[in-house]
């Protein structure tokens, strides 16, 4: 029976991200060295610089899988139905554990992620052994990105936002400040992470949200409610969501 070399590249890619992805829990990303990874998934240390630059670039391989799987569950729950703010206090929650599990590691994400800033990411930035280091970088950004915006295009289906907002923005806005908040918060715990997260949600909504609509705070979720009266809605905040 042929085997597939793509699939069989692909195989040995997400074998290397994983096993980089335990030492470093373990031992932390300065102290592992290229070797104990090439040793831990069974090739050279040259196949293992082909089919990644860096050891940070193995850390984002295996972070976006994590975030891939938790937003097709998302998307999955939208679609069977599940209000987008039970979703976002999921999604929330999940990505708030790994930040305080993988404290030692939040370091490196973010600064990745948001140095990919500085860059013109595209719709899907390529994934293959010759991409250059700053488009992984992008493409964990997308990646994040991809993970939130569903839930607000969700909301704004059901009448919490604006029409004309931008929710790709907004949800850039937001991976922004989650990541923001885990480099420099200390936070103890997860409920410290989501009540710091709220605030910041809130702040960044409050140009986002239609009229009647505000946020409450309830057990860390960010959740639509509707008022008597329509929050002020600041000018400028509002020109820069609109899509």
């Amino acid at each position: 029976m042929k085997v597939d070399r793509g699939e069989q590249d692909d195989a040995r890619r997400e074998r290397i991200a994983r096993a980089a992805f335990e030492l470093f829990a373990r031992s932390g990303l300065d102290q592992t060295s290229a070797q104990d990874i090439a040793r831990a998934a069974f090739v050279s240390r040259t196949n293992l610089y082909r089919y990644y630059p860096s050891k940070i670039h193995m850390l984002l391989a295996h972070f976006e899988r994590t975030v891939t799987d938790t937003r097709d569950e998302a998307i999955r729950r939208l679609g069977a139905g599940s209000p987008p703010q039970a979703v976002w206090g999921q999604v929330t929650a999940r990505m708030a554990d790994l930040g305080v599990r993988y404290r030692h590691l939040v370091g490196a994400v973010g600064q990745a992620v948001l140095g990919a800033r500085h860059h013109d990411a595209p719709a899907e930035a390529p994934a293959h052994p010759g991409t250059p280091a700053a488009m992984h970088d992008i493409r964990t950004a997308v990646t994040l990105v991809a993970l939130v915006e569903p839930v607000l295009i969700a909301m704004r289906h059901q009448g919490h936002i604006r029409p004309d907002t931008n929710t790709q923005f907004l949800a850039s806005l937001f991976v922004d400040a989650c990541l923001l908040a885990l480099l420099h918060g200390g936070h103890r715990n997860q409920r410290e992470v989501l009540r710091d997260w709220q605030d910041r949600f809130t702040l960044i909504m409050h140009g986002a949200l239609a009229p009647g609509v505000t946020v409450a705070n309830i057990d860390g979720q960010v959740t639509a409610r509707v008022t008597l009266e329509p929050p002020e809605t600041s000018n400028v905040a509002a020109h820069f969501l609109k899509g």
